[in-house]
């Protein structure tokens, strides 16, 4: 696990006043992206994931990828990422709905 969490990367957005979002890359796949809601629709998610994207090194990988919230598909959609279809998880016995999408990096 000392090993896996090494390659995991956080980046905080900060103004002057406070946090106002976070996001989380694990090598090419975007684990964690949030924002606060009075910070929403402002470019701050946005920001978010053209930073992640420089941390993903395309000479080793061809997309970046994440699997969406449905609610969040708009978002991602508007970032240049493409759907690739649903995909579901078991969360503590509860299936957990998500969208595979991908974004091209080359």
């Amino acid at each position: 696990m000392h090993e896996r969490a090494r390659l995991f990367y956080v980046t905080v957005f900060e103004s002057e006043e406070e946090i106002e979002g976070v996001a989380g890359l694990d090598l090419n796949e975007i684990r964690l992206l949030c924002v606060r809601p009075r910070h929403q629709r402002r470019g701050t998610g946005r920001a978010l994931v053209e930073h992640l994207r420089t941390m993903v090194p395309d000479i080793l990988f061809r997309d970046m990828f994440v699997y969406s919230s449905p609610r969040a598909v708009g978002f991602y959609r508007a970032c240049g990422f493409h759907e690739r279809g649903q995909v579901s998880f078991n969360v503590l016995g509860e299936p957990m709905a998500t969208v595979f999408m991908s974004l091209p990096l080359v």
